[in-house]
């Protein structure tokens, strides 16, 4: 069984770093951080978001069997967190931007917090794990329905999303001058404009 666990676990670490890597609410979020604040703060952040991998991966594994029972709450919640993310992005676009450094950088638990709650809105989620599980189930590569197999594969989306965010904390961190030209002085804006066009591409697949 610990192979199938140490499977299950890489598994998940590798489709959840490939998966990561579109320039969504949390990765923007983790180098708006590090720009705003510093690296720590940033890995700090990119930690919270990426703990909502555990939820939705559980969430999918659970229901992957029984999404036809219960497809109208599916719908309801895909509809709510796009309303919440259309709200969320134009409080960013019209937030003023304020000038920040590590002594007035707020305190480790903000930072988890609030990367927490952009990883938590990201309506993607959720579909993703169940399409990428319903596949894997019907390949053959996962089958094992013993508790610490699933335990070790949830743990692995969290994992392999906190792998991204790190290694973009740190290379943000280190080619700050750079990241901070291309993205100039309206990260606020440009990162409500992301959430905002994530809200509508999910709004426009679901009608």
């Amino acid at each position: 069984m610990i192979w199938h666990i140490f499977q299950a676990l890489i598994l998940a670490t590798a489709i959840s770093f490939a998966g990561s890597i579109q320039l969504g609410p949390v990765n923007f979020g983790t180098i708006r951080t590090a720009l705003r604040y510093n690296k720590k703060s940033a890995i700090l952040f990119g930690f919270g978001g990426s703990l909502p991998e555990l939820f939705y991966s559980a969430l999918a594994l659970g229901s992957s069997n029984l999404l036809s029972r219960y497809e109208y709450l599916d719908d309801y919640l895909k509809y709510l967190t796009i309303g919440v993310l259309f709200i969320f992005g134009i409080y960013l676009i019209f937030q003023k931007p304020t000038e920040a450094s590590e002594k007035d950088s707020p305190d480790k638990g903000n930072h988890v917090w609030r990367g927490m709650g952009f990883g938590i809105l990201n309506p993607q989620l959720y579909p993703f794990w169940l399409f990428i599980i319903t596949n894997l189930r019907s390949n053959n590569l996962l089958t094992d329905e013993r508790w610490p197999v699933q335990a070790a594969f949830v743990i692995g989306t969290a994992a392999g999303a906190f792998l991204l965010q790190y290694l973009v904390a740190v290379f943000t961190s280190k080619k700050r001058e750079f990241v901070y030209m291309k993205l100039t002085k309206n990260y606020n804006k440009i990162l409500g404009a992301v959430i905002l066009a994530v809200a509508v591409f999910q709004l426009v697949i679901n009608l």
